[in-house]
């Protein structure tokens, strides 16, 4: 089964995250095959991109087995912040309008993944949960970036110290999705959205991500080399494995 499922209907580009059995949870194989999907839209020339995750799940964030079994932690995860910030880069730079669609849940550097987009449309029983202390890493893939200037710092010091669970209701009044919709019309209200959408001009698109770059992210890819330097140390530690030991056993 192919980690990642992608395809082009109508001028629209589909990237499907498809590891279901494990709530698409990042590990090397998905990112890889994540940032040849991202390469593959922005070579479709597709004015729209939809990003989301199969089994009714967008992302559970890291691989907690492949940081578990891997020989050298810190240097896995490095290679693998490496690869997502590729990922971020590129959506933010691209010419397309990103949607990502919000379901189940996203958790860690799941949430950057739907943050860097353009818009965002959620199911209404999903959730928001940064996660990272749980395990004893910091912030990455532009999670750092993106949410604090969504939702100041406070909320977001709240949202990493106590990792809690943040509603689809509260993730709107803060300004981290767009969109709030009963989990069966998802799809129903995706495909209006996207008739709407298309009704204007789309090939000023980039011209105007490129103002919002420059205004809200002018230093995005310093700070995501930033975040992967931490979240790589951090993985370093002899906390972090007796961490991810512990989740796993109350997990199981």
């Amino acid at each position: 089964m192919k980690p990642v499922n992608d395809v082009e209907v109508d001028g629209v580009y589909k990237i499907i995250l498809n590891r279901p059995e494990k709530r698409n949870a990042l590990n090397s194989e998905l990112l890889t095959a994540l940032r040849d999907s991202v390469l593959n839209a922005e070579k479709s020339k597709a004015q729209i991109v939809i990003l989301r995750g199969s089994g009714g799940f967008f992302s559970a964030g890291g691989d907690i087995k492949e940081f578990l079994e891997a020989q050298d932690a810190k240097s896995r995860i490095d290679s693998m912040a490496m690869i997502l910030n590729d990922v971020v880069k590129k959506i933010r730079t691209m010419s397309s309008l990103w949607i990502s669609v919000v379901e189940g849940g996203i958790v860690g550097a799941g949430i950057g993944l739907a943050l860097c987009c353009d818009i965002t449309v959620a199911a209404k029983s999903s959730y928001i949960n940064m996660g990272y202390r749980r395990i004893g890493l910091t912030p990455d893939g532009g999670v750092s970036v993106f949410l604090p200037k969504l939702v100041g710092m406070k909320r977001m010091n709240q949202m990493y110290l106590f990792s809690e669970n943040i509603s689809m209701e509260q993730a709107r009044d803060m300004g981290l999705v767009n969109f709030v919709v009963d989990d069966e019309r998802i799809d129903t209200f995706l495909d209006e959205m996207i008739r709407e959408l298309k009704k204007l001009p789309l090939h000023t698109i980039s011209a105007y991500k490129e103002l919002i770059n420059a205004s809200l992210f002018p230093d995005l890819a310093h700070q995501l080399e930033k975040e992967r330097f931490h979240v790589a140390e951090m993985a370093g530690k002899d906390t972090f494995k007796r961490l991810l030991e512990n989740f796993v056993t109350r997990k199981g």
